[in-house]
Parts: C-alpha cells; sequence; structure tokens
C-alpha cells in the first residue's frame, strides 16, 4: 500500500518551483503551497489532522502577499506551530546560507534547498512514518479517504477515536461521551457516498442530509414509509445481515448516548462502534465498486403508498381478513379479545404487511391501534 504524505508548504515562490513539487509527488508527498504563513496557519487551525507536516522557505510571508518575505515571517510561523500545534513536524528549506546559521533556529531541521533535497525527502517521509496517528490513517486508509472526502471534521473525529484505541496511554485529550454523534455523522456520511452512487436514493434524504433510520431501512429491504420507497421486491435487501446490525448498532447506540450520559463509563463501546463503522465502510465501497452503475442502481427502488392522515383513521370491519380501510390488515385475535369490531380506532403504529397473499389486498399491518370513542391504548 502506497503511503500519502500531506504537507504544508509556505514559499511565496512555490509556483516558480515546479520541478521541486514534481519530485515530491513521485514520492507520494503532496505539496499543498501557501504563499504566506497566515493562510498556512489558518487551514492548520480548521483541519489539524489533515496534514502530516509542514514545510517552511527560509524567508516567509507574514499575513499577505503585499509583504516581503523575511526571517522574522519564519520566526512567526515557528513560534505558532510550537505553541498550537506542536506534534506536527516541521522543516525549513533555503536557498541562503545565512538562515543556517541563525541562532534561534538552532533546533529547527534546516535544509539547502538543491543541495539537500534528497535527504530533505528521506527525512520528511521517516518523521511522518513514525508518527502514531499517521500509522492509525495507514491502517484505515480507506475509511480515512472516504470520510475526509465527504466531512474533514467528522473524519478527524474518527481517527482520534483509532489513535486513542491503539494508544491507550497517549496524552492526547480524549472523552469518549464527546464522541458517539460523531460516529453517528460517520454513517451518514457512509450513506452519502451509497447516495452518489445511486445505491441510496434521493427519497431517503432530507434537506441534502441522509434521514439515518429511513437510508437503513431501505438497504436492509424493510419499506421506508417516511421516504415512500423501498428496495426491490418483499425479501429483496442490499446489506447482508451482519452489516444491518452493525448499522442498527451505530444508529441505536449513538443516538442513544450523542447526549450526556452516566451509563456510558469506558471506552469500549466506542471502540466497537468505530469497528463496525470502518467494516461498514469497507463493504459499502466494496460493493459501490462491484455495482458502478448509478441508473441501474436506482431502477431496484420501488415506490410505496405512504398512508395519509385520513388512511390513519376507521372503522375495524372484517371482508377476508380484519381490516382497517382498504390499507391496514389488523390482528383478528386482538379485534375479539377486545370487542373491536365495528369500532372506530386510530392507527398508532404499522408496518409492511409481510405475508404475500395478504399483502396484496392490505399493504400495511397495524401494530398498535388506538379506540377512539374511550380514547383507550391498545396493542397486538
Amino acid at each position: 500500500m502506497a503511503k500519502d504524505y500531506n504537507v504544508i508548504w509556505i514559499d511565496d515562490e512555490w509556483n516558480k518551483m515546479m520541478e521541486f513539487k514534481d519530485e515530491c509527488e513521485d514520492l507520494h508527498i503532496h505539496l499543498h503551497p501557501y504563499s504566506y504563513q497566515k493562510a498556512a496557519m489558518d487551514e492548520l487551525d480548521k483541519h489539524p489532522n489533515s496534514w502530516d507536516a509542514v514545510l517552511l522557505d527560509g524567508e516567509i510571508k507574514d499575513k499577505s502577499d503585499h509583504e516581503e518575505p523575511s526571517t522574522k515571517g519564519l520566526l512567526k510561523a515557528l513560534m505558532y506551530l510550537a505553541e498550537k500545534h506542536k506534534q506536527i513536524p516541521r522543516f525549513i528549506s533555503t536557498g541562503k546560507d545565512k538562515v543556517k546559521d541563525n541562532e534561534m533556529l538552532k533546533d529547527e531541521r534546516i535544509y539547502i534547498k538543491d543541495i539537500d533535497d534528497e535527504k530533505l525527502f528521506d527525512d520528511i517521509r521517516n518523521t511522518i512514518d513514525n508518527i502514531e496517528r499517521f500509522k492509525v490513517k495507514l491502517l484505515y486508509k480507506d475509511v480515512v479517504e472516504l470520510l475526509g472526502s465527504i466531512n474533514k471534521d467528522v473524519c478527524e473525529s474518527i481517527i482520534s477515536i483509532f489513535e486513542k484505541m491503539h494508544n491507550p496511554d497517549s496524552d492526547i485529550s480524549f472523552d469518549s461521551k464527546l464522541y458517539y454523534n460523531q460516529i453517528r455523522q460517520a454513517l451518514e456520511c457512509v450513506y452519502i457516498d451509497a447516495n452518489k452512487n445511486g445505491v441510496i436514493p434521493n427519497e431517503c434524504f432530507s434537506g441534502g442530509r441522509p434521514n439515518i433510520d429511513q437510508c437503513y431501512r431501505y438497504l436492509v429491504g424493510d419499506p421506508a414509509f417516511h421516504a415512500g420507497v423501498r428496495y426491490g421486491q418483499q425479501g429483496d435487501y442490499i446489506v447482508p445481515e451482519y452489516i444491518g446490525a452493525m448499522m442498527a448498532m451505530i444508529k441505536n447506540i449513538g443516538n442513544e448516548f450523542s447526549h450526556p450520559n452516566e451509563n456510558n463509563k469506558t471506552h469500549y463501546l466506542l471502540y466497537s462502534l468505530s469497528l463496525n463503522l470502518y467494516e461498514i465502510a469497507n463493504w459499502m465501497s466494496h460493493y459501490i465498486e462491484e455495482h458502478p452503475n448509478r441508473e441501474e442502481n436506482l431502477r431496484k427502488c420501488v415506490k410505496i403508498e405512504k398512508p395519509t392522515n385520513d388512511d390513519l383513521e376507521g372503522i375495524i370491519e372484517i371482508q377476508k381478513i380484519y381490516h382497517v380501510g382498504s390499507k391496514f390488515g389488523v390482528n383478528p385475535g386482538f379485534v375479539l379479545k377486545n370487542g373491536l369490531l365495528g369500532k372506530k380506532v386510530k392507527i398508532v403504529k404499522y408496518g409492511a404487511n409481510n405475508d404475500d397473499n395478504l399483502s396484496r389486498l392490505y399493504p400495511f399491518f397495524a401494530y398498535n391501534i388506538q379506540l377512539i370513542e374511550e380514547q383507550q391504548n391498545g396493542s397486538q
């Protein structure tokens, strides 16, 4: 597996150094140029875990392109890195020997352009290779790339979970209670990627964001009633049972613990959810590779008729089976036990009618009904 190194590069003449940039690219050192230090530090503040190192010129501009590059700009950047991002390695590549003689830079790694380039390349890669966070990013490369392409902040949170899991004694600040919502958001990222490829239809999204419950139902082959769709015919599904169970765990537990919860005392539940997430993302990536045709994927999307509010109230009658209106079957034992035949009820909870024969007559089945006249609750 090729290692990719993402490096912030601060040099006001970077656009004149394309040969140097190409050499780095050949070694999978991806330089992202900035012409002054303030812009680079702003990016580092926003996405600190997206970057593996910082490469600086010996004299750089401070806050704008209109300034002259100077050692002052360099020192300001180095001070900021030491204070805010000390975990990120930094390297100085300069064309001026005097920079190397500056007493204030005696502890910095300084390389002379053209002369020390090979050593610089080697040191960048070797230094980054030994950083624990980089090892974690490489180990979970597939899911990191997927999440990073959709939501960098969520990606950085998931990397932090993996890093703490592999290095429990590390001194990084970590409170597991703060990460459960990010696990759910990471699952949303998987659903967003699946939607781009037509594996999940737009109907399961609202306001550009996935409805996590409706996406789950569609993938496991259940009717997504609120979205008004289902995958294929009854019995068809996309994800196997074990992947569906992992999705359900993230959906349910992630929602429960996304708010402070005294029952959540250890990191281990969070670790297990993060590993489930990795398995889900990995499985979905392979599925998309095997089903790359978006239009073909969307052909499996079947519209289902959504009950209206009027459909949810009616009189229990019997015509072949006990039913309410033209859409809902009800449990005959419950109807007879509670004397509900001929009574007006409100359907509180319903699902798909899983009986192949009866579903042709009544596509839905009422699991919970309320007697309107007496305001009493009843359930199957």
